[in-house]
């Protein structure tokens, strides 16, 4: 059995991982397969991470960080912060200065690539854009340029990447911002991190977090959840699909079984070229619910020009989806519903009538000579699901083939040739999700029981459920 586990527009290029901001609900796009892998983990964020700054907050005093450029005065602030209680309040006193604050890190050394990030409000005066800095004691700064600096009276995380290169090392880092005399503005949340990927910001007094030393003298990590992830024993997902009145259950996560606090789920029924939202919801041994936490994710569809414009998906068996060439689309059809009776001294009869019919169309596509037998499968394994580019103005379908047509060779695929299918795409309502397993393409219990003789064997090879319940997406 498987396992839980304007078409006009740019593309944009999908990140990686999508993780919602308070770590421990994450979202990987799977293409080949136009799917979602779901991931959550009340017990270790999946944004665990490292934060060099010494004194990233200013919670105490402004130990470990000292004046970056010249022209500016620099206090600790009560009156405001974006973390803790207190901040750095920078007030410029020269004519057009460009200056901060460096904060104070262990030496990083040649090759090492860091991600710097600040909290950055400007309170008055409007600064130009100035740098980020790296630094090595008194040695001029390494300038990494900003390219904007936020408005006025909001909070703005500002972040920059830079790797060390031969001969370059620095034990400090930093931000300044241009501006006239009188200017005013404030940082908070320094962070360093080695690596290029932006993490949630972390310091030790956060929940979940530890100082690796001294507190607000030294570096810090994300440790653990402050979710009662012990108590979690299952959650459920939804998809929010634009323009739908209501969410749906995600198939695998309704609800989906979490063991240590972690949970998977796979959905591979979002709409293509479009945003949704996920929000999972913990559930407790007992029955009652915890906080729920939503990431946005957009499933790419097929781009306009590409020959395989229609994804045919399983909803039983993802991993016999295919993407086929549509050949021949008819005009949608909806049958009405009515009912009607000659009516007595009336010209008109008289109807009774509901809601018509979901559209139907008939439909033929081609796919390669390889494909034919998986194709031949997949119109034989159940509910299908249809999808295409929001441009063909065809709402997804649920439906089950009746009557097919084909392999027909009569195909156009280049010189190999392609066959022809043909069959009527008449939607059905969507299956029920409630106690679905997850689906992942390729992998179930089966898989895992083929690959390995042991479960030590297992063992040794996932770093955690995660890892394994995806074989090692997450």
């Amino acid at each position: 059995m498987p396992m839980i586990v304007d078409p006009s527009a740019p593309q944009v290029q999908q990140p990686a991982r999508i993780v919602s901001p308070d770590g421990w609900f994450a979202a990987i796009v799977d293409q080949q397969w136009a799917g979602v892998v779901l991931s959550v983990d009340c017990k270790t964020p999946s944004d665990t991470a490292q934060n060099l700054a010494l004194n990233p907050s200013g919670e105490v005093d402004l130990t470990s960080t000292v004046t970056l450029g010249s022209g500016v005065t620099r206090t600790r602030s009560t009156a405001d912060a974006r973390f803790g209680s207190a901040c750095w309040e920078h007030t410029h006193t020269g004519a057009a200065a460009q200056a901060g604050t460096l904060w104070l890190m262990p030496t990083q050394g040649p090759g090492t690539t860091l991600t710097l990030s600040v909290w950055v409000k400007v309170v008055s005066g409007a600064p130009t854009p100035g740098y980020f800095a790296l630094r090595l004691g008194t040695d001029a700064p390494i300038q990494i340029p900003l390219t904007a600096v936020p408005a006025a009276g909001t909070w703005t995380r500002l972040s920059a990447t830079y790797t060390l290169g031969a001969g370059q090392s620095a034990d400090r880092f930093g931000i300044a911002l241009n501006g006239s005399s009188g200017m005013v503005w404030r940082a908070d949340g320094a962070m360093c991190e080695v690596g290029d990927e932006l993490h949630n910001y972390v310091d030790g007094a956060q929940p979940g977090c530890v100082w690796d030393g001294t507190p607000h003298a030294s570096t810090s990590r994300r440790v653990a959840s402050a979710l009662p992830w012990s108590d979690v024993q299952k959650v459920r997902i939804v998809r929010q699909d634009p323009g739908a009145a209501a969410p749906v259950a995600v198939r695998s996560a309704d609800p989906a079984w979490a063991v240590e606090g972690v949970g998977t789920a796979y959905d591979h029924e979002a709409p293509l070229g479009v945003g949704v939202v996920y929000t999972a919801t913990l559930i407790y041994a007992d029955g009652s619910t915890g906080p729920s936490s939503s990431l946005a994710v957009t499933v790419p569809a097929p781009e306009p020009g590409d020959e395989r414009d229609l994804w045919l998906k399983s909803v039983d068996e993802p991993g016999l989806s295919l993407r086929v060439m549509v050949v021949d689309w008819s005009g949608a059809t909806a049958a009405g519903r009515q009912d009607t009776a000659e009516v007595a001294g009336s010209p008109y009869v008289a109807v009774a009538y509901d809601e018509h019919a979901a559209e139907s169309v008939q439909i033929v596509v081609d796919v390669p000579p390889e494909d034919v037998d998986r194709m031949r499968e997949l119109l034989r394994s159940g509910v299908l699901l249809a999808q295409t580019r929001p441009a063909y103005l065809f709402a997804d379908s649920y439906h089950v083939p009746g009557d097919l047509t084909g392999p027909t060779p009569t195909g156009k695929l280049g010189s190999s040739e392609g066959y022809r299918f043909g069959w009527t795409i008449a939607p059905v309502a969507r299956p029920d999700a409630a106690g679905q397993p997850m689906r992942l393409p390729g992998w179930s219990w089966d898989t895992v029981a083929d690959r390995f003789a042991t479960w030590d064997a297992v063992a040794a090879s996932y770093s955690s459920w995660a890892s394994l319940s995806t074989n090692g997406v997450t």
